[in-house]
Parts: structure tokens; sequence; C-alpha cells
């Protein structure tokens, strides 16, 4: 899925950014990926049969939304913190649903 490509090198670029501490890029990467989950989110709900996926999208929209808050604030270790949550999110809903 594209989506889920343009998710995984939005993410480096975030984590990137953020190491950079380049506020207007980490930020733009933080909203682009809070609207992905956004899709992620909506595309599992509308599938059925996947609470785990549902709740682990909507987690990840809800990190990446934090980020944007936090990365506006200039707080990047706090950013840090949930850059590094949001990749272990991503990794665990891959051991359920990632097709090979």
């Amino acid at each position: 899925m594209d989506l889920m490509q343009n998710i995984e090198d939005t993410n480096k670029s975030l984590s990137s950014n953020i190491a950079l501490a380049n506020k207007q890029a980490a930020g733009a990467d933080a909203q682009e990926l809070t609207r992905m989950f956004q899709e992620v989110e909506t595309f599992f709900e509308h599938k059925g049969d996947a609470k785990n996926a549902v709740d682990l999208a909507r987690q990840s929209r809800e990190l990446s939304a934090d980020i944007v808050q936090l990365v506006a604030t200039g707080k990047f270790d706090a950013a840090t913190d949930k850059a590094t949550t949001l990749s272990r999110t991503c990794r665990t809903c891959h051991t359920f649903y990632k097709k090979e």
C-alpha cells in the first residue's frame, strides 16, 4: 500500500527533522502523519474485524498530533520521546497486519 510507504518515509523524515530541531519541517511531517494515520484509522474501521488496528492507528494519530504541538513549542526532547513511541506503535501494528 502506497500510503504505508508514505507513512514510513515521513516518519523517517520526522525523526531526522526533530533531531535537527527543524521546527518547520518536523511540524509539517507530524501534521502529514496525523492526516495519514486518520486515513489508516478510517480504513480499518471500514474493514471491520480489526479493532486492534483501529486502536493502533488512533494512537499513532494522537501521538503525531502531540508531536505537532511539542515541535511548535520547541520541546524537541519530548517530541523525540513521542516519535520513538510512534515508531514502536507502527512496528506493533506491522506485527499483525503488514503483508510481506
